[in-house]
C-alpha cells in the first residue's frame, strides 16, 4: 500500500512539473504587440505592387514641409433642353509645416448656389481665419480659436472636385518636375465630384519618387455631369501641380490683419457699443445734430470721402468711403437716430 501511495505522489509531482513548464513556455513566447498594429499599406505602396487603385490627390505629402499646390478645372456642356453649363474651380493650398501654418483659397462656380464664390482660410497660431462673401455684400473675415491639440494639417478646407487618379501605363521615366525626380503615367481612371458618367478620359500624371505623390497632372474628360438634379453632357479639362518648394511664407489676409471695423471712428462717450460682422451700433448722450457734426469732421480728417444723404427729422444719414494702404476699400453708412436722451447710431460697413 505504501509503495502504491508513493507511486501516485510521484506521478502527481511529474504532472505539476510538466504543467509548470508548459505554462512558463507559453508566457515566455513572444506575443503580438497590440500597441503597434501593422501599418496599412499606402495607396502608392499598393500601386507599386501592381494593384490598380484610385489614389487620393493629397496622398503622400505628409513629409513635405513647405510647398504650394494649384489646381484648375473647367466644365462646359448643356442639358437635353439646351441649357448651358459653365462650371469651374481654381484653388491654391500653401503649407509651411515648420511655422505650423497653412493657407487655402478657392474660387468655385457651379449651378449650385452652395458651391459658388471665393473663400480663403489661413490657419496659424491656434486660430482659423476665414474670408468669404458677406450676405449683404462685400467681404468679411471671421476668426475662431482652434481646439487644443488640433493639427492644422489634418484636413483640407477646399472642395476637391478632382478626388482620385488611377495611374495606368508608364509613359516616361526619370523626368524632372519643379526640381523633383518623377515618372510619367497615362491616366487610367479618376473620380470627380459631380461626375455621373465618364465616357472618355485622357491625360498624364507625374508621380514623384521617395516619397511618392502626385506632383503634376493634366487631362481632358468627356461625360455626364450633374448639378442641382440636372444632367449635362459636356467636356472638362484640368491641370494640377505641386511647386515652389521652400518658398512659401504664409501671411494673414489683409482683411484679417487690418480689420475694417478698426478704421471706423467711435466717439469716446459712446455706450452700449456692439460690433458684429459688418455692423457697429452704440448709444450716445450727444444729440443727433452733434453726432452728425462729429462724423463729418472726424471722417474727413482721416481721409474718408464723405457725403450726406437726404434725411428726415428723426434720422440723419452719412455715407463715406476710403481705400487703405493695404488696398482694402471700405464703404460705410452712418445712420443717426434721434432719441429722448441723446442719439442711437448704426454703422453698416462693407469691405472689398
Amino acid at each position: 500500500m505504501l509503495k502504491k501511495t508513493t507511486l501516485l505522489l510521484l506521478q502527481f509531482s511529474l504532472i505539476l512539473i510538466s504543467s509548470s513548464c508548459l505554462f512558463d513556455n507559453f508566457t515566455l513566447r513572444p506575443q503580438p504587440d497590440e500597441s503597434n498594429p501593422p501599418e496599412v499599406p499606402s495607396d502608392f505602396d499598393l500601386f507599386d505592387q501592381g494593384i490598380s487603385i484610385g489614389i487620393l490627390m493629397n496622398s503622400g505629402k505628409e513629409s513635405l514641409t513647405n510647398y504650394r499646390e494649384e489646381f484648375h478645372f473647367q466644365i462646359t456642356g448643356q442639358d437635353e433642353a439646351g441649357i448651358a453649363v459653365d462650371a469651374f474651380q481654381d484653388y491654391l493650398i500653401e503649407i509651411d509645416r515648420a511655422a505650423d501654418t497653412r493657407r487655402e483659397i478657392q474660387t468655385i462656380h457651379t449651378p449650385s448656389q452652395y458651391l459658388t464664390g471665393t473663400q480663403e482660410w489661413v490657419i496659424t497660431e491656434g486660430f482659423s481665419y476665414y474670408v468669404s462673401d458677406a450676405y449683404h455684400g462685400g467681404r468679411i473675415c471671421e476668426v475662431s480659436e482652434l481646439s487644443a491639440g488640433t493639427s492644422v494639417f489634418t484636413n483640407d478646407y477646399v472642395t476637391r472636385i478632382l478626388q482620385t487618379i488611377t495611374p495606368g501605363e508608364l509613359v516616361e521615366s526619370d523626368v524632372r518636375v519643379n526640381g523633383v525626380l518623377a515618372d510619367v503615367y497615362a491616366i487610367k481612371d479618376l473620380s470627380l465630384l459631380f461626375a455621373r458618367t465618364l465616357n472618355d478620359i485622357s491625360g498624364r500624371v507625374w508621380i514623384a519618387r521617395q516619397p511618392a505623390y502626385f506632383i503634376k497632372a493634366e487631362g481632358a474628360i468627356e461625360g455626364v455631369f450633374e448639378f442641382e438634379n440636372r444632367l449635362y453632357n459636356g467636356n472638362a479639362t484640368f491641370t494640377y501641380e505641386v511647386k515652389d518648394f521652400d518658398q512659401v511664407d504664409i501671411q494673414l489676409p489683409a482683411l484679417c490683419a487690418y480689420p475694417p471695423e478698426e478704421m471706423i471712428p467711435v466717439p469716446p462717450n459712446a455706450t452700449e457699443v456692439q460690433s458684429s460682422p459688418s455692423l457697429i451700433t452704440f448709444s450716445s448722450p450727444d444729440s443727433a445734430d452733434k453726432m452728425r457734426a462729429y462724423y463729418l469732421n472726424e471722417l474727413a480728417s482721416q481721409g474718408w470721402t464723405v457725403s450726406e444723404v437726404p434725411s428726415d427729422t428723426f434720422t440723419q444719414v452719412l455715407q463715406a468711403s476710403i481705400t487703405t494702404r493695404q488696398g482694402i476699400q471700405i464703404l460705410i453708412e452712418v445712420t443717426i437716430h434721434t432719441m429722448s436722451d441723446g442719439s442711437y447710431v448704426q454703422i453698416a460697413w462693407q469691405a472689398q
